[in-house]
């Protein structure tokens, strides 16, 4: 955390996940819930019943793309797990400088 905290970034405490305790999950955990995907510095895809994820991310200005991806939790895996990079736009730069 050090680390972030020494580029300047803002270290962000997320809400207990809302996913039931009758949900099957095989090989994940609740925190699933921070399995997000940003597709830029203004929206994230969220999972869609997560409720106080998508508001911790509007409070710091950031809108939630809402999508039920619930089944896949399940096999072990959010959004990022779920996806991958084809191609990218822009330079590549270190946010750790």
């Amino acid at each position: 955390i050090d680390m972030f905290k020494k580029a300047g970034w803002t270290v962000v405490k997320p809400p207990i996940p809302l996913i039931p305790d009758d949900h099957p999950l095989w090989m994940s955990s609740k925190w699933l819930s921070m399995n997000v995907l940003m597709l830029d510095e203004k929206r994230v895809m969220v999972e869609a019943n997560e409720t106080t994820i998508q508001k911790m991310f509007e409070s710091l200005g950031i809108m939630p793309i809402k999508v039920n991806i619930r089944h896949a939790n399940s096999l072990g895996g959010g959004f990022h797990c779920w996806t991958t990079d084809v191609r990218r736009r822009g330079t590549l730069q270190s946010y750790f400088d």
